[in-house]
């Protein structure tokens, strides 16, 4: 498989390439042309999520926590007491990064439901819902960002694939075939769970079509 310098690298220049491409031919401000950059980049690095002690999975999870923790900040009422809103910031913040991180590295195996196709559509479309639900960001800019993050996503596994051919040595190496997985009949529970979840959670969203259509 593929290093992680060599991931988040690669993720980097593709999204700062299709950034660039987005400016000549959209209207972006800097901040979404930089947050798409990052939402790209970090999408670059979200499979090995379920690789235990990899830099990857801890630098994920201190992300998650400590945006979590800025988010419940921002959404207990500013009645509450500045302390108190605090502790909850903190303690929110705490038990993603310990405790869920944790307890996800102990059930999930490494290149299993996240090496896969399903998860990256996923992972685009939880940041659409994000984007519309939570952050408020525009329709159309929202989809942008999923687009990013699943295009990095799917980069992740391209290159997993890559590096699983030996050309030096005229071989497929073991894991060749385990990065970029369509379904799984061994997890056949789980895949179609996963693939059941995108289906829900595209068919609460708006689609492109329909914001392009509408004018959005």
């Amino acid at each position: 498989m593929a290093s992680f310098k060599t991931h988040t690298g690669v993720a980097a220049i593709a999204a700062l390439s299709a950034t660039g491409l987005l400016i000549s031919a959209t209207p972006l401000s800097n901040s979404e042309a930089i947050a798409l950059v990052a939402l790209g980049t970090m999408a670059g690095i979200l499979p090995d999520i379920d690789s235990d002690h990899s830099i990857s999975a801890r630098l994920i999870f201190n992300v998650l926590a400590i945006s979590s923790a800025v988010l419940v900040w921002l959404l207990v009422p500013a009645a509450v007491e500045p302390l108190q809103r605090l502790g909850w910031a903190l303690l929110t913040g705490i038990c993603i990064r310990f405790l869920f991180y944790h307890l996800f590295i102990r059930i999930t195996e490494h290149r299993g439901l996240f090496h896969s196709l399903p998860a990256a559509l996923l992972a685009g479309l939880c940041i659409v819902t994000f984007g519309l639900n939570i952050a408020g960001w525009s329709h159309t800019f929202s989809w942008l960002a999923g687009a990013f993050v699943t295009g990095g996503y799917l980069l992740h596994l391209l290159l997993d694939e890559i590096y699983s051919v030996d050309l030096a040595g005229g071989r497929l190496k073991q894991s060749f075939g385990t990065a970029f997985t369509i379904f799984d009949f061994s997890a056949w529970r789980s895949f179609l769970l996963l693939y059941a979840t995108v289906v829900i959670v595209l068919n609460q969203l708006p689609l492109p079509g329909n914001l392009l259509i509408q004018g959005v």
